[in-house]
């Protein structure tokens, strides 16, 4: 019993040693930790960078280094910080060089002017690329045509009376030169009308997918509308009329009149009469092509109110007389 209680003494007494040793040691690798972190290295670390005071009347044609490579002198501590994140400094653009069309900056004398914008005991010993290169180019303003990305999908008998309208219908971008000059049109973000039966009108945002970020728009967004009506078919007879008929000949066509087949809203199709058509024939369609046997027909005025025309028969036949 005796013996039990000496070894549980001896153990405890054990473990209390253990934990004063690794507690002075923990402590002494603090201190030792601290110690080297007071020195002051020199290493290599990277710099987050913007840029300022671009020339006048210049443009970016590309983006530069968003990130630089420098040798630096600082305490341990500083030199941490600057491990886990990244010092942002800026660089003025009125010490680019202009030589020809190249642009720019001899690093060497940027070292004193970063090192300022690092806080701490931080001195900047040299950049890694000696030299940074820009390219700057005009910045150009181009007017471009915006196209509705929309697909409308109309209940029975339904449809637009007119094509679909934007507004704004084009929109005025600035940028690079390299880049305005690619851009041909802009597409609205895509939507999907379905059972459509009345008025469209709806605002889309400008689909900016695939443009450089560089790139400014005049406007974000535009809208748009398109009148919708339900539609009737109507039909006319009309008399075959007989163009550019040589002095002396006498056309006569098979059949005498035609038929117009037309569709129109029910808004607007009180305003549609015979007059609202102009069908003509040809005759210098033969005097081209003497083997022809029949003559196509030439709509030269509709109603802006029809949305779809036929005309019935497609062609007609014909016997030339002279008189």
């Amino acid at each position: 019993m005796r013996t039990a209680s000496n070894t549980s003494a001896s153990a405890l007494k054990n473990n209390r040693k253990l934990k004063v040793f690794l507690f002075f040691l923990l402590l002494t690798t603090i201190i030792w930790v601290l110690v080297e972190l007071s020195k002051t290295y020199s290493t290599s670390v990277l710099l987050k960078v913007s840029y300022i005071n671009s020339p006048p009347n210049k443009l970016l044609q590309e983006e530069p280094s968003a990130e630089i490579r420098a040798s630096v002198r600082a305490p341990g501590f500083n030199l941490l910080k600057l491990k886990i994140k990244k010092a942002k400094v800026k660089i003025d653009l009125r010490n680019l060089v202009v030589a020809g069309n190249s642009h720019y900056v001899l690093t060497n004398r940027l070292a004193s002017g970063l090192s300022a914008q690092i806080a701490g005991e931080n001195e900047i010993l040299s950049i890694e690329r000696d030299t940074l290169f820009f390219n700057f180019g005009n910045k150009l303003f181009k007017k471009v045509p915006v196209v509705a990305n929309v697909d409308i999908h109309f209940n029975l008998g339904y449809n637009l009376t007119n094509p679909l309208q934007i507004h704004p219908d084009s929109v005025l971008i600035s940028g690079p030169e390299k880049y305005v000059d690619s851009i041909k049109e802009l597409r609205t973000m895509y939507l999907d009308l379905n059972e459509i039966s009345q008025h469209i009108d709806t605002e889309l945002k400008l689909n900016t997918e695939g443009i450089e970020g560089f790139i400014d728009l005049s406007e974000d967004s535009v809208r748009v509308f398109g009148e919708v009506d339900k539609f009737t078919e109507g039909s006319f007879s009309v008399p075959v009329v007989i163009i550019n008929e040589p002095v002396g000949i006498k056309v006569n066509p098979f059949p005498k009149e035609i038929d117009i087949v037309y569709q129109a809203g029910l808004s607007n199709f009180g305003k549609i009469s015979k007059s609202s058509f102009t069908i003509v024939y040809d005759f210098n369609q033969y005097a081209a092509d003497t083997l022809i046997k029949s003559l196509t027909p030439i709509i030269q005025q509709k109603s802006e109110f029809v949305s779809s025309l036929k005309i019935q028969p497609g062609e007609i036949e014909f016997l030339i007389q002279k008189q």
